[in-house]
This record gives structure tokens, C-alpha cells and sequence, in this order.
């Protein structure tokens, strides 16, 4: 899942040229999960643009819960359900994370696209009205040692050695309403049995697996990852 919030409308009109017209593209699932880009949000955002004196061509979110990260669903939204609308606009505004905004330039062919939203974390949805983040998506996982917790994510430092001596009551030196990272850690491996798991030394991270941008070509039974470390396939069989 990941997380978006909308940006303040000012700094949405900002990015239009003078009689700039506008087609809004939303996300029915991240970003609707989020009421920052669904079809409500989408719709009424169009709405707050027209009341602002920008031009708008149309508006669109995927059916059925679709995300727009999907580029066969974009393209059939914007080429055929929507197409009339959306060649009539000079721009879109799109209301979803970072991925979807790509999609829609592949989807286009290259038209001019606007950010609605900003991308905060990727996380889990713990309620409908609350996401946390739990993986800072390092394409490098070592929670087999730490009971599954993350302390790349869950140590404001990305410890990979256990705390800090700044932590105090099991809270974070850098947040005292944030519980230590590496206390959650400790409590979870006493719980299962496996405290000793603490005493293996973590290497430093390899930030090649972390770089940008990564690809992931997936098979059935091979696949393979790119990033600036080189390429890892991954076989199955």
C-alpha cells in the first residue's frame, strides 16, 4: 500500500500555464484507501478546479477498485472509456502515488502530467483510517533475525546492531512518543524464544540493491532484479 496525501490546491493551480487544460486522473486503490485520489476525491477535485477558473477536460478513476499503477487499466481508460475527454486536454493532474503518475505518461504517450499528491511511505493498513510503515523497501530483507520487525524502518537511525545508548524507557531519543526500535525487536525474539539472534552481527547495508531506479522482469519460474549492485535472478525451480 502505498501513501499519498493530497497537495494543498495553491500549490496544484501553481503548476498550470495560463488557459492550460486539465484532465484529472485518480486511483480507486491506494489512493482511494487513502481519500486522497478515489473517485469521490477525483471528481470533487475537478470541481474545486473549475470553481478556480482552470479548464477541465474530464475526470477518471479506475472501476472496480482498479489501480492506475496497471498500465493496461490506464490505457483503456484514457484511450477508449475516456478518450474524447482526454485528448482534449493539454495536460493531467493525477491524484496517486509516484507509479501511477509514470503509468499514465506510458498510457499517453508522453503527455504532460502534474503531481496531485505526494507519496509518503509504503505501509500497512492497520485500520481503514490508519497506515504505519514497516519496510522501508531496501530490497536487501534481514528480518529473519529480528522476528520480523525491521530496524532499518523502525530505528529513526537504521541500526542494524541493536540500540543506540540514547534510548530511555524504551522510548526513541530522536522521538520520545516513539517506542526504540530495536526494544520492539528484543521483546518480539524473547517472545518466540530467540534473543540469541541478537548476538549475530548484521553487515552494513548494501545500498547498490537500494538504488534507483530498480526493475523486476517476472516469470513463472525465473525472475530477474536490476539495480546498480547488477542483476540477481531469482530461479524458482
Amino acid at each position: 500500500m502505498h501513501a499519498t496525501i493530497q497537495k494543498p490546491l495553491d500549490e496544484i493551480i501553481d503548476f498550470f500555464k495560463k488557459g492550460e487544460k486539465v484532465f484529472v486522473v485518480g486511483c480507486s486503490n491506494c489512493a482511494a484507501k487513502c481519500h486522497s485520489g478515489g473517485e469521490e476525491e477525483t471528481k470533487y477535485m475537478a470541481e474545486r478546479l473549475e470553481k478556480r477558473g482552470i479548464a477541465v477536460t474530464g475526470w477518471a478513476a479506475p472501476p472496480n477498485g482498479g489501480s492506475l499503477c496497471k498500465l493496461s487499466i490506464a490505457e483503456k481508460m484514457l484511450n477508449e472509456d475516456y478518450k474524447e475527454s482526454a485528448k482534449k486536454a493539454d495536460s493531467f493532474l493525477i491524484l496517486s502515488c509516484g507509479q501511477g503518475i509514470h503509468t499514465v505518461i506510458d498510457a499517453t504517450g508522453g503527455e504532460p502530467v502534474h503531481p496531485g499528491c505526494d507519496t509518503i511511505f509504503g505501509g500497512e493498513t492497520v485500520r481503514e483510517d490508519f497506515i504505519t510503515e514497516y519496510c522501508s523497501l531496501c530490497g536487501e530483507c534481514i528480518v529473519e533475525m529480528t522476528g520480523g520487525l525491521c530496524p532499518l524502518t523502525l530505528c529513526p537511525k537504521g541500526l542494524m546492531n541493536g540500540p543506540c545508548g540514547g534510548s530511555k524507557d524504551g522510548k526513541c531519543e530522536v522521538d520520545s512518543e516513539q517506542d526504540c526500535g530495536w526494544q520492539l525487536i528484543y521483546e518480539r525474539l524473547k517472545s518466540l524464544g530467540k534473543v540469541d539472534l541478537l548476538y549475530q552481527y548484521q553487515a552494513p547495508k548494501n545500498y547498490g540493491r537500494w538504488s534507483k531506479p530498480r526493475s523486476l522482469v517476472v516469470g513463472p519460474k525465473k525472475s530477474t532484479f536490476k539495480s546498480l549492485a547488477g542483476l540477481i535472478t531469482i530461479d524458482q525451480d
